[in-house]
């Protein structure tokens, strides 16, 4: 590792942000709309109904109407779906969930569109619908798919626990039950597909997979992959909801079967009825300790509701599972997750996927236990933290990343006892919580998870990244810049992305699961030094001298003699002659084969893990029940900061995120039977409820990242929820142990 890093580590300033602020950033409903189609879904009014007959002649005849496209007309696969291929394109016999895409309408414009869809006859048989995870798993449960509700089961004991709950001095017991959350992007899910005289098919998304959408899209058509180009547009953010191929797939349907250009975007009732949520689940928790504190058994009952389809629920399953534990060490583990289909709008990827749920029992139970003991609760954690060479449930050993506990501690020590002397304002009262949190890098063991990525020298001798994976709005583009541009000892001006397309761009893997930029920071790295050895083979064969007389150094090629000759002059020429100087690099996520435990399902373990911890000052108006976050510590360990600017905002983001968890946000079902589907009834976060945050930004450096980074884009949203919920009893009293925390939990206790 350099000694000193010239470029990562640098608040470098992203070179898109212009073009966001002024509006200029095109966006897929930014995309020429000249001869554009407009496409418009019917979707299901019931949870769960039987399709009798689908009547499309009157849309058919409505003026504008091109096209009334049902499961019919579906030339290929009737479903896909990323680990199980259960979700239809467009329902055909049953409905699952209430919005489940039936009929797609093609039209020359948005109130054409509108008056199709009103004017397709859908006739339904309902069905018994069952939207609890527990109540699913009953003989006499309505069945969401054929083969029962039960997608995936994860059962996994370390020691024994029986023998460990029998020798505790002190057990204590309880349920926590945690929302659907909407991933509430601000650019609701939109593609556009255009139909190409040579019979290929050009889609845009807004996508955090083109690749895996290119898949998808030519399974549900028909066609070869290589007949099927996926384009990525700005896209204003993801959080995982992104994931979903379905827009895309009904884009290129629609352009298919018209042979033009089709253009859909979802309205914010369609985004939460019909694209994926963070699960909602319940957990019961079952921990022993001695009358000192240390921890010895834990017993853990999850019910997880992954919706009417699979998504990527079992791995969000199997990720939960593995981080029921925490960041502690326990000999004695016995963990269950039951991963259940119900008839409610589908759950899948979304930050954090499933360490957020983990976290706000496992948190809750170590401040619970340190009440029952009467021990503070952050000496108790400082008791069970886990050290490196600590073994987790899943036999995967740790390594020095560990060591970052401590440290998150102190810190926590020292803004809680700042914290602390804060008076309340009048009227209200004040607690300061605490809580720690883990979070895993990488897809999971036995799971493909590679990064392709390209460095070319363009003529004027800048760099050109080809990065196989988007941008969501979380500055990878400018992070992998950096790397490039340090690897490559340039400006970081000298490089520049080339935007996601699946007919030029590698395949950089899915934009997920914190290790993007530890992925294609490596995979830039191995480029870079391609690069450097294409460029001295040129430069050897234009100047006619020994390979071996030549070296590079940031920017110029150094000959024998000292002399420098600039990376331009040696790019124009290679442009002249139209010799491509152009490297590519794959960079697989290292699961080393004599430490990696193999006695676990696909996806299983994470290897590699982070750690951070929050302190949390709330302020409890007693009577009302209200709550407000005045004050956040968030300490992280990232490894090595690439852009301080960006890391610092994904914390924030994070934090806002975390608190809409525990105070606000909850798409539930109402008492009339429709969900909450707008942001009238779900309520988020906004600048007024944001709290002073303050970053603590740790640098324990992972020895294979480059230049030693770790991922963060999840981890600042872990600890948040349930620091909120500790906060919370230490001002008031009273546990919550479900969230959001509702005022009326509060005030009535409190005599409210």
């Amino acid at each position: 590792m350099p000694a000193e890093l010239k470029t990562v580590g640098k608040a470098e300033l992203r070179k898109d942000a212009w073009d966001k602020v002024t509006g200029r950033a095109a966006y897929v409903d930014d995309l020429p709309r000249e001869g554009v189609l407009v496409g418009a879904v019917v979707r299901s009014p019931h949870h769960h109904a039987r399709i009798v007959a689908i009547e499309t002649a009157a849309a058919r005849n409505v003026p504008g109407v091109v096209a009334v496209l049902t499961a019919a007309d579906v030339p290929g696969s009737k479903t896909f779906g990323p680990l199980v291929q259960d979700q239809p394109a467009l329902a055909f016999d049953v409905v699952r969930h209430m919005g489940e895409p039936v009929a797609l309408v093609i039209a020359q414009s948005k109130e054409a569109a509108r008056h199709g869809v009103a004017a397709v006859q859908v006739t339904y048989e309902p069905l018994p619908a069952v939207h609890d995870p527990v109540a699913a798993l009953e003989p006499d449960a309505p069945r969401v798919h054929s083969g029962g509700n039960l997608l995936t089961r994860y059962e996994i004991s370390e020691g024994d626990v029986a023998t460990g709950l029998a020798a505790a001095d002190v057990v204590i017991e309880a349920t926590f039950t945690v929302p659907r959350i909407s991933p509430a992007y601000m650019e609701p899910e939109s593609s556009m597909a255009r139909w190409n005289d040579d019979g290929t098919l050009t889609v845009w998304v807004s996508s955090q997979k083109p690749f895996e959408d290119r898949h998808a899209i030519a399974g549900v058509l028909g066609l070869p992959e290589d007949a099927v180009q996926v384009c990525s547009a700005v896209i204003g953010g993801a959080f995982g909801g992104k994931e979903d191929s379905g827009l895309p797939v009904l884009a290129a349907l629609g352009a298919w079967a018209t042979r033009g250009t089709v253009r859909l975007i979802n309205n914010r009732h369609e985004s939460f009825l019909a694209h994926p949520k963070r699960h909602p689940a319940r957990l019961h928790y079952t921990l022993g300790a001695t009358r000192e504190g240390e921890l010895i058994a834990l017993k853990a009952v999850v019910h997880l509701d992954t919706g009417a389809y699979a998504s990527y629920g079992p791995a969000v399953g199997g990720l939960l599972t593995e981080m029921l534990a925490g960041a502690y060490r326990i000999p004695h583990v016995q963990v269950e997750t039951n991963v259940v289909y119900t008839h409610s709008p589908f759950s899948g990827a979304m930050r954090g996927f499933g360490s957020p749920q983990a976290h706000f029992a496992i948190e809750s139970m170590m401040d619970m236990l340190a009440h029952e003991l009467s021990l503070d609760p952050l000496e108790l954690r400082r008791k069970n933290a886990l050290r490196p060479g600590d073994r987790l449930l899943t036999r995967v050993t740790l390594d020095r990343t560990a060591e970052s506990l401590p440290l998150i501690l102190d810190h926590l020590a020292a803004a809680r006892a700042r914290l602390a002397q804060k008076p309340p304002a009048p009227g209200r009262v004040a607690g300061v919580g605490i809580a720690l949190g883990m979070q895993s890098m990488g897809l999971g063991y036995r799971v493909p998870d590679d990064s392709t990525n390209r460095l070319a020298l363009a003529p004027d001798g800048s760099v050109l990244l080809y990065i196989g994976s988007p941008d969501l709005g979380q500055g990878l583009a400018t992070a992998a810049e950096q790397i490039a541009a340090e690897a490559l000892g340039l400006p970081y001006d000298a490089v520049r992305t080339v935007d996601v397309d699946t007919s030029v761009s590698p395949n950089g893997g899915v934009t997920c699961a914190s290790r993007m930029t530890y992925l294609i920071g490596n995979s830039v790295m191995l480029a870079a030094q391609g690069l450097i050895a294409a460029l001295l083979d040129y430069a050897a064969r234009t100047l006619n001298v020994p390979r071996d007389a030549l070296r590079y150094e940031a920017g110029a090629v150094i000959t024998a003699a000292g002399e420098r000759v600039a990376l331009g002059e040696f790019a124009s020429r290679a442009a002249d002659e139209g010799v491509p100087l152009v490297a590519e690099a794959t960079f697989s996520f290292p699961y080393p084969e004599e430490t990696t435990p193999k006695h676990l399902p696909i996806g299983m373990p994470h290897v590699m893990l982070v750690f951070g911890g929050q302190a949390v000052r709330v302020e409890v108006d007693p009577e009302l029940g209200t709550v407000t976050v005045t004050d956040v510590v968030a300490v992280h360990d990232v490894g090595q900061v690439v852009n301080r600017a960006g890391v610092e905002g994904q914390i924030e983001g994070a934090v806002a995120m975390g608190i809409g968890y525990a105070l606000y946000e909850s798409m539930r079902l109402k008492a009339d039977g429709q969900w909450v589907d707008s942001f009238t009834e779900y309520l988020l976060p906004t600048a007024e409820d944001m709290p002073q945050i303050e970053s603590v930004i740790l640098e324990i450096p992972e020895a294979s990242g480059p230049y030693g980074v770790k991922g963060v884009g999840e981890m600042g949203l872990v600890p948040t929820a349930p620091a909120i919920a500790n906060a919370v009893f230490q001002a008031t009293g009273v546990r919550a142990q479900a969230i959001p925390i509702a005022p009326e939990v509060i005030a009535r206790p409190l005599g409210g």
